[in-house]
C-alpha cells in the first residue's frame, strides 16, 4: 500500500534550513523605564548571535581559571597537586630517611656487638692463635734489613745540618721575612709580659670595631670560654698561631680560610677576665709565646 504525499516525513534538508532559519530570526531587546515607558536601551540579537557570545564567554573563563592555577599560587591549594619545590623536598627527606633508617641499622649492630663482647659471647681473638717461637731471635735477626738502613741513611743526612740551640730564638729567624697586619689599630694598655703570666697585648679601640687576621691562614677553634669569651685561634705557615680573645661577635668559624687583613670579629668585652671593651692578642710559634709588638705597630 503506497503511503499518501501528504503523510511523507520532510526531507532532512528541508528541516536543516527550518533550523538555521530559526537561528537567523531577528530579536529586539528593549530595556524600558517602568515609570515613564521610555526605551533605555535595545538591541537587536538572534539565537546564533546569542549562543555565539556564551560559547565565547565560556572560553574565556576557562582561559581565566586556567591562567590562575598556572601562573598563581593557587593551584597548591588543589587536592592532588604537587610543584616541583614539593616533590624536592619529598625527595630529599626520602634520602635523608633512608639514611636515618642506615643510620639506625649501624648503631643497632654496634649495641649488638657490644652487648656479645659484654656477655663473653665473642669467639676468641686472633691474636691468642699464634703459635709461641720455639727458638729465640739471634742478634743477626736483630740487625735492620737494606730498607730500613737506607731511611736512616736519609734521615741523618737530612738532620746533619739542623740547628738546634733550644733557646727560644727559631720563632724570631722565621717572623723576621714575614709582614704582620695589625689585627687592631688602638693603644695598648697591657704589653706582654711572659714573667706575669701576659702572653699577649691588651688593645683597646672604638666599639664595634672589625679585628682583623694578621696573617693568611686557617681557623683552628671559635668557641666560647668562661675567661676569653669570644675567642678565635688561626693557624699560620711557620709553625704560628695567632689568638684573639673577648670578642663580641666572631664572623669565622672552625675550618675557614682567611686573608691577611679580612675582618674575623667584632672587638667585646666578653669573658670574666675583661674589664672593658678591649682586644687581647697573642702570638705563638712552636709553643712559645712570642711579643706581638716586637713585629706589629698597633698605635
Amino acid at each position: 500500500m503506497a503511503i499518501p504525499p501528504q503523510s511523507a516525513k520532510a526531507p532532512p534538508k528541508g528541516r536543516l534550513k527550518r533550523f538555521m532559519r530559526k537561528l537567523r530570526s531577528k530579536y529586539r531587546l528593549v530595556l524600558i523605564d517602568d515609570r515613564t515607558f521610555e526605551e533605555r536601551f535595545s538591541v537587536r540579537l538572534n539565537r546564533l548571535n546569542v549562543l555565539i557570545l556564551a560559547f565565547l564567554a565560556f572560553t574565556l573563563h576557562g582561559l581565566l581559571v586556567t591562567a590562575l592555577i598556572v601562573f598563581t599560587p593557587l593551584k597548591r591549594y588543589i587536592p592532588g597537586y604537587s610543584d616541583q619545590e614539593t616533590k624536592r623536598n619529598a625527595y630529599r627527606s626520602t634520602l635523608l630517611a633512608d639514611s636515618l633508617e642506615q643510620r639506625v641499622r649501624d648503631q643497632e649492630h654496634y649495641l649488638a656487638n657490644l652487648q656479645r663482647v659484654l656477655n663473653g659471647q665473642l669467639a676468641a681473638d686472633s691474636a691468642n692463635l699464634f703459635t709461641p717461637v720455639a727458638s729465640e731471635p739471634s742478634a743477626a735477626d736483630l740487625r735492620p734489613g737494606g730498607p730500613d738502613s737506607l731511611l736512616r741513611d736519609r734521615i741523618a743526612r737530612e738532620e746533619a745540618y739542623d740547628v738546634v740551640t733550644g733557646s727560644g730564638n727559631e720563632g724570631a729567624r722565621d717572623l723576621a721575612g714575614m709582614i704582620l697586619f695589625p689585627p687592631l689599630r688602638g693603644m695598648v694598655t697591657a704589653r706582654h709580659d711572659r714573667a706575669k703570666g701576659h702572653f699577649g697585648v691588651d688593645v683597646v679601640a672604638k666599639a664595634d670595631a672589625a679585628v682583623k687576621a694578621c696573617l693568611e691562614g686557617t681557623v683552628l677553634a671559635a668557641a666560647w670560654t668562661t675567661d676569653a669569651g669570644h675567642v678565635l685561634y688561626i693557624q699560620h705557615r711557620n709553625d704560628l698561631v695567632s689568638v684573639y680573645k673577648h670578642n663580641s661577635v666572631l664572623l669565622r668559624k672552625t675550618g675557614d680560610k682567611v686573608r691577611a687583613g679580612e675582618a674575623i670579629a667584632i672587638v667585646g668585652d666578653s669573658g670574666e677576665l675583661s674589664s672593658g671593651p678591649h682586644l687581647h692578642f697573642e702570638l705563638w710559634q712552636k709553643g712559645e709565646p712570642i711579643d706581638p709588638q716586637a713585629y706589629i705597630v698597633f698605635e
